[in-house]
């Protein structure tokens, strides 16, 4: 559109978002709780591996990161191509894309799944772990809980100030937004898919409390972040870098190489430890 300026574009996105994804909420979380047949077993009974492997084995060790609030491994294939070949990225899925269980979740309860899917592909030796968004808290808990991880990447993930629980008109205008930020133009079958998995995965971060692990955990920020993202974050992190963009745009050209350079370093840091 001649003439608009960016940012009018961006609030008309969202407020279309927002109404599309208001007119089906109810149906979607109605849908969501509702039982199935009798007789019939849930979707969410079926085994849904979260692993996804972005790219082929490599000689050193996997990195595995995991999703953000949204549910997809989507913005972690370009960033996977920019790792370096003898490195396999393995990112990390929710299954509630594919059928599994939604519900009320917690981090804890995300990072248990995940690491089993992990160990199961990595029985032995210390892991790399990491995510972006809602998926840093995750690796972060996920290093907690299995005690021999090597690196934990922490990528522009916040921490709450306080517990809180958005309902899902709030949620919803998030999600219209993040939508927005992210490009995409989801048809209303999409948003109706994906607004449980990202209510879910929000509410769990809101609770979530960070602590320190016995892990090497560097957190890579966006420069156009708020900067209560660093100061809430130096009590659990060995090492914060400030990286080009915002947190969207972290994640994309021609930001993502000054991202991937960061991450391959901290990786090479490792491999000769």
């Amino acid at each position: 559109m001649a003439g608009s300026h960016p940012s009018a574009l961006a609030e008309k996105r969202r407020a279309l978002l927002d109404l599309r994804l208001r007119r089906r909420r109810e149906e979607v979380l109605a849908q969501q709780e509702a039982a199935p047949p009798e007789g019939r077993p849930r979707p969410s009974g079926r085994t849904v591996s979260p692993l996804v492997p972005l790219g082929p084995a490599g000689t050193e060790p996997p990195l595995f990161l995991v999703h953000a609030a949204g549910g997809s491994v989507a913005p972690y294939v370009a960033l996977a191509g920019l790792l370096g070949d003898d490195r396999q990225v393995c990112a990390l899925e929710d299954p509630g894309l594919h059928g599994g269980a939604i519900g009320e979740r917690s981090l804890a309860d995300l990072a248990a799944t995940y690491l089993a899917a992990v160990r199961e592909a990595r029985p032995d030796g210390p892991l790399h772990v990491g995510g972006w968004s809602v998926g840093g808290a995750v690796a972060l808990e996920m290093a907690r809980q299995d005690g021999d991880v090597a690196l934990t990447f922490v990528l522009d993930t916040a921490v709450p100030d306080a517990p809180s629980r958005p309902g899902d008109d709030e949620l919803s205008a998030w999600f219209a937004s993040d939508v927005a930020a992210m490009g995409a133009e989801p048809g209303e079958a999409e948003l109706a898919e994906r607004f449980p998995v990202f209510a879910a995965n929000v509410r769990a971060l809101l609770t979530f409390r960070p602590s320190r692990v016995d892990s090497r955990v560097v957190l890579l920020c966006a420069e156009k972040s708020e900067g209560e993202k660093l100061s809430r974050w130096r009590p659990y992190a060995d090492e914060i870098q400030v990286v080009p963009g915002d947190h969207y745009t972290m994640l994309r050209p021609p930001h993502i190489e000054a991202l991937a350079e960061a991450m391959r370093h901290r990786l090479s840091e490792v491999s000769v430890r």
